[in-house]
């Protein structure tokens, strides 16, 4: 697999690989409106496409994993956070999750981050924990979607957890 950064060419791929995704593992995690509401922010109709275009140019981090030339997995997010990992539902538990929190990761610290948080969806609660991150409260919601919040704090190189 190939991991590169977002590219403007990719946008129809990648929105259809988010939702796709979202409605196979995420849907029911919160009401059935604001699980459609979330779904339209990503709808390639005309209107939205110029939006979205212009709003993934400005994220920190966005990355695209790439099997066999097809989009496969994306994680989007900043120097502090985590905003969106999706991965391909055939794709799930071959590591390509891992590889792009891994890459996103080191970009981070780059950046000079000490620690990232996230919001996980109910479902990816087992997989962040398998990549060290920690729940921090109980289960919340946004804007009645549930949503776990988790971090993940770096060593330095004495093996001292950042702050």
């Amino acid at each position: 697999m190939k991991i590169r950064k977002y590219k403007s060419a990719d946008l129809n791929s990648v929105l259809s690989l988010i939702r796709r995704t979202y409605t196979k593992f995420n849907f029911n995690e919160g009401s059935k409106k604001a699980s459609e509401d979330y779904l339209n922010k990503f709808s390639s109709d005309k209107i939205n496409l110029v939006k979205i275009k212009e709003t993934f140019l400005k994220i920190p981090i966005f990355l695209v994993g790439i099997k066999n030339k097809k989009i496969v997995g994306v994680i989007i997010g900043n120097k502090d956070r985590i905003i969106n990992l999706y991965v391909e539902g055939i794709e799930h538990r071959k590591g390509i999750g891992a590889i792009l929190v891994d890459k996103f990761e080191r970009l981070a610290k780059e950046k000079g981050s000490t620690r990232i948080k996230i919001r996980s969806s109910i479902y990816a609660i087992p997989f962040y924990q398998k990549m060290s991150y920690k729940k921090t409260t109980g289960i919340r919601s946004f804007y009645s979607l549930k949503f776990q919040p988790m971090i993940k704090l770096f060593k330095d190189k004495n093996r001292k957890f950042l702050k």
